[in-house]
């Protein structure tokens, strides 16, 4: 594959958990970039995180992924398309809307504004009173107690520790702003594949399945495993998705050459 593919972490993750889909890709071919955010702040969670993480937004990882994506286009001459995992998925939305990359893969993405299920719309609006009575913590670490349950639940109980220690100190502003950041999907003009996970518990197949639908109003596509969970890119079987992703970005840039006035088609 030609195309550059820039793969963006989770909330408390950093680029090292792409580590298996970035040799899949690698071996086919492709130049993969896998930075991690701010990692002057977000620090491991056995570090003191700097008081100036938790005023970091969704904002601040979106224009670092915009300088990321013009630092991949002046080294390799091309745009790239971007893989989003979780919060990922949802700043991958974010450079959709923007124009920034050639296609998208949003996987379990947290879900953008006006997209929600009855479970999250009762969770955020009891976190978003609490939020606003100061009541939520300026910055967030993993527990291990919510992270095994919610997270890694697919993932080898053997596997689980490593997964766990390697988690980052994370934004409690950037997490907050789930609940209220706007995507316009009619702003989108490159290919958009959504992909739930069944077994997901932390952004649920049904509140994904949502945010594949918002998208298939322009022509977006959208798979979902029914054997995985949220840790797809590391849970037993991670290959199959690898592998159908890789096929349907090149699918897509080549949808994308062929046409460089490409404009999603809204399904019937």
């Amino acid at each position: 594959m030609q195309t550059p593919i820039l793969m963006v972490h989770g909330m408390c993750c950093t680029g090292e958990v792409w580590t298996q889909f970035r040799s899949f890709f690698e071996a086919r071919g492709a130049k993969v970039y896998t930075p991690t955010l701010r990692p002057q702040e977000r620090v491991s969670i056995f570090e003191k995180p700097p008081r100036s993480l938790g005023q970091l937004s969704l904002h601040d990882y979106v224009s670092e992924l915009e300088r990321e994506v013009e630092r991949i286009e002046q080294e390799t001459g091309k745009t790239p398309a971007v893989i989003g995992h979780s919060m990922g998925g949802l700043l991958a939305q974010a450079l959709a809307e923007r124009n920034k990359v050639i296609a998208a893969v949003l996987i379990s993405p947290a879900a953008p504004a006006g997209v929600k299920t009855l479970p999250t719309h009762l969770f955020w609006g009891t976190f978003g009173l609490l939020h606003r009575l100061g009541l939520t913590p300026p910055v967030i670490r993993p527990d291990k107690r919510t992270v095994y349950p919610m997270v890694l639940n697919a993932v080898p109980k053997g596997d689980r520790r490593a997964a766990a220690e390697n988690m980052v100190w994370e934004s409690g502003k950037a997490f907050a702003e789930f609940a209220h950041f706007p995507i316009d999907e009619n702003k989108i003009r490159v290919p958009v594949l959504t992909v739930a996970a069944t077994r997901d518990r932390l952004v649920a197949a049904p509140l994904v399945r949502r945010t594949g639908k918002k998208y298939a109003r322009i022509g977006g596509d959208f798979r979902e495993y029914k054997a995985h969970a949220h840790w797809l890119y590391e849970e037993p079987g991670w290959e199959q998705p690898a592998r159908e992703i890789y096929a349907w970005i090149e699918r897509a840039v080549e949808r994308v050459s062929a046409a460089p006035s490409f404009q999603p088609v809204a399904s019937a």
